[in-house]
């Protein structure tokens, strides 16, 4: 079945209009099958959430597009997936009050509301009936949470027919204003806005709503007895409907390009599936480079904000060794915990996983246990050059100036080794087999946070090297060695370090534009000596 119409060479990355898509014959992705899913589903209430770009306000458009009884928009459907569906004889059948609570803003979001509302009124029902309304709202306070509720009613009574509430991005005014005074003021606000039109509703013939996190602890959504949650933890028809499926990438991709996205873009799992990054797909199609464009579109202050130490070496360990973290999550969020900055590990990994820094598989025997890990390059990278950058650059600004000073090698080791060994007794690690990784994983961390590129554990000719450094004008390998018993010296352990870079070549490769340095750590518990050498090319 074919998923990928109009001209690839016409990639709209902006706009989540649907008619503009089809009409101008825009690169256009096959997702009518979510208004299928949506229209079969029992539940009177549904909550999609899906990390940011990966279509949700494009395919709750379509929705509306599909429904609105006051126009004709076969013609726009033609072709796609869901005229052949048994619900199409739905199409243009209802009314349809669509809100984006993204314009809303804490300094106006009461009298934006009634806007809104009154444009709704304005695309259902006639002129008359409209003015009745107006007449109506305008008698009530601007913030009066039952307007919505009201609408529904006033519509169905007047047409006969019960209206679809769609709401877009219903958590973000509560995310965009998770510090501001009023917080606490727009969060019961909205509660009661949500509950007033959702629960036992009899005017109503569904709602749908979409938004990053599942935000449900502080009784956002308690009260919503009648709420179906599809989140990215929990399997069901809609998987597939937001970002882009394996089959989908293969209709747009082809050959040697489908592999270089697989690695970059690829292995997001949503339910069932592993799923590609919609916006980062598109946006290297039009474009034709690999680059890291989920990263550069949106803010991680949040999540930057909760990544204590602990959480940082923890990440730091996820991008050295690969393995992944394994963490009983709470798939609801706390913004109580998140605005105090006091998330636990549990909200952490589950806020970590909704907004898209991290997927998951399920673990075997807790069904609360997840196993967590990066997905692809491009979440490699975003956590590397923005992240881990943004938490350490300012405490590791000194390791900055250490290795400037690296072509005094004897000086260098010295500051190294005092900085290396200062982090390592505040970090209070006691890894004992694992001591090697354990310093390696802490130094990848601390380089990282130091603005410099770095890889670690990549097998090179003979094995597989420890840290790799490249600087603005110098490359670096460091290898560790660890004592076996408290009397081993740790010098020597260091000497031994260098000889296995040179043994087994772990610089063969590597570009010989810069001069390159060959750093030895001996370590034992939290002491350790360096060794620095400069490598004769």
């Amino acid at each position: 079945m074919r998923r990928v119409f109009g001209d690839k060479k016409r990639i709209d990355l902006g706009s989540s209009e649907f008619r503009e898509f089809i009409e101008n014959g825009r690169l256009y992705i096959d997702k009518t099958g979510f208004i299928e899913h949506v229209l079969m589903e029992d539940s009177k209430v549904m909550l999609f959430t899906r990390p940011r770009r990966t279509g949700k306000s494009l395919n709750l458009d379509m929705l509306r597009t599909f429904l609105d009884f006051k126009q004709d928009t076969k013609e726009l459907f033609r072709g796609l997936y869901i005229e052949s569906s048994p619900v199409f004889g739905k199409i243009n059948s209802a009314p349809v009050i669509y809100l984006s609570i993204k314009e809303l803003r804490a300094s106006n979001y009461k009298e934006r509301l009634r806007i809104s509302l009154l444009d709704a009124a304005k695309q259902n029902l006639t002129d008359a009936m409209n003015k009745s309304w107006e007449r109506t709202i305008s008698g009530l306070e601007a913030g009066d949470p039952t307007l919505l509720r009201d609408l529904t009613k006033n519509i169905h009574e007047t047409l006969g027919i019960r209206p679809y509430i769609i709401i877009d991005e219903y958590d973000k005014l509560l995310m965009d204003n998770i510090n501001h005074s009023e917080y606490e003021t727009i969060r019961e606000w909205l509660r009661n806005v949500l509950e007033s039109a959702f629960k036992d509703n009899p005017h109503l013939e569904k709602g749908i709503m979409a938004g990053v996190t599942r935000v449900s602890q502080e009784g956002l959504l308690s009260g919503l007895n009648n709420l179906e949650v599809f989140d990215v933890f929990a399997q069901s028809a809609f998987d597939g409907d937001f970002s882009l499926t394996q089959e989908e990438a293969n209709e747009l991709l082809g050959g040697e390009q489908l592999e270089a996205a697989r690695e970059w873009y690829n292995n997001y799992r949503v339910g069932d599936e592993k799923l590609y990054t919609m916006y980062s797909i598109l946006s290297y199609v039009k474009r034709g480079v690999l680059e890291n464009y989920w990263g550069m579109s949106g803010s991680m202050e949040s999540l930057i904000d909760a990544l204590n130490a602990e959480r940082a070496d923890a990440i730091a360990d996820l991008l050295s060794t690969g393995r992944e973290i394994e963490a009983v999550i709470e798939r609801r969020m706390s913004l109580r915990q998140l605005r105090s900055n006091e998330l636990d590990d549990s909200s952490f990994y589950s806020y970590a996983v909704q907004t898209g820094y991290l997927t998951h598989d399920r673990a075997e025997g807790n069904k609360a246990a997840f196993r967590l890990y990066i997905p692809n390059r491009e979440l490699s990278e975003v956590w590397q050059s923005f992240i881990l950058n943004e938490v350490l650059k300012n405490k590791h600004a000194s390791l900055r100036d250490i290795f400037r000073d690296i072509e005094d090698t004897e000086e260098f080791s010295h500051s190294f080794q005092d900085f290396i060994s200062f982090q390592f007794q505040l970090s209070a690690y006691d890894a004992g087999k694992e001591l090697e990784k354990t310093y390696r994983i802490l130094v990848f961390g601390l380089i990282l946070g130091a603005g410099y590129k770095c890889s670690s554990n990549r097998e090179r000719c003979c094995g597989r090297y420890g840290l790799w450094l490249e600087g603005p004008d110098f490359n670096v390998i460091i290898e560790f060695k660890k004592a076996r018993k408290d009397t081993d010296d740790l010098e020597k352990l260091a000497g031994k370090a260098i000889e296995q870079i040179d043994k087994r070549k772990y610089y063969s490769k590597f570009p010989k534009t810069a001069p390159l340095y060959k750093v030895g750590v001996g370590c034992h518990k939290t002491e350790c000596h360096v060794t620095t050498v400069l490598h004769d090319i």
